[in-house]
């Protein structure tokens, strides 16, 4: 009663919450979500004065507040992941659980995932890995290259056989069919508008990269150079085939970095 009469006398409107405004004398709260100033507090925070701050020890990262040192979604620095089941050790990145070998993205049973069965990238599409094997449903076929089981009568990716892409088309009864205003542009790139789409842009092969395909001609985000039919348009500051100047490849074991070749 004491301090709702306060309240009423200074005119002021007190209620539960953690800094927000109108809400001078609450300094402290807890938890995601809650109103902390003009803003709310991320996972993990406290609010403290109308200011979200983080435990000692933690930092305040996209996710919340984070360990640096433990944390396998930012690991030694906000944003920096592991591999999915990779641990995070002292701020580094440790080796896969034993059983598993480090492919792309995640530490992979070769055994049994279907994204890597067998070997890395090697993906089951909707089948199942067993014993390193894919093993797809009745009536579908395994195809290497990323593809995976597929129905050969009717997947644009495995059009009649696994080799045959329909591309932008349709496959019906395992023959591409091309819709109105694409060009049929053979069967390992297969069917494409020519005026708009960045695979095949004015001329079958030709692709974009970075860029979008206009009225036929490729055209270039802010900061990428058209390098040819071959690439379109890439970032000279990072890639390592155009490093600087388009055609410039680095060496296997080096990164391109502000236009230079580095490591």
């Amino acid at each position: 009663m004491i301090a709702l009469g306060l309240g009423a006398l200074l005119g002021l409107s007190i209620s539960v919450g953690c800094g927000g405004t109108g809400n001078p004398f609450q300094t402290s709260g807890t938890g995601g979500g809650v109103p902390c100033g003009d803003t709310v507090c991320n996972p993990g925070a406290i609010c403290d004065n109308g200011t979200c701050v983080c435990d000692t020890g933690l930092v305040t990262c996209q996710d919340g507040c984070v360990d640096l040192s433990s944390d396998p979604k930012n690991c030694g620095a906000c944003g920096d992941a592991c591999l999915d089941g990779q641990p995070c050790v002292s701020g580094n990145c440790g080796a896969c659980p034993q059983g598993t070998v480090e492919c792309p993205g995640a530490c992979a049973d070769l055994s049994n995932d279907p994204k890597h069965c067998g070997q890395c990238n090697r993906d089951c599409g909707n089948g199942t890995c067993t014993s390193g094997q894919c093993v797809c449903p009745q009536g579908q076929t395994f195809c290497n290259g990323g593809v995976g089981c597929v129905d050969l009568s009717s997947d644009p990716k495995a059009c009649g056989q696994c080799d045959v892409t329909c591309g932008a088309g349709n496959c019906l009864s395992g023959q591409c069919q091309c819709l109105n205003n694409q060009v049929d542009c053979g069967p390992e790139i297969g069917c494409h508008d020519l005026s708009n789409d960045p695979l095949s842009c004015g001329q079958c092969g030709d692709i974009c990269g970075l860029g979008t395909c206009v009225s036929g001609q490729c055209t270039c985000n802010q900061g990428t150079v058209y390098c040819g039919p071959n690439a379109g348009c890439v970032d000279l500051s990072s890639d390592r085939k155009h490093c600087g100047e388009c055609g410039k490849d680095c060496d296997n074991n080096q990164t391109c970095v502000n236009g230079n070749c580095q490591g």
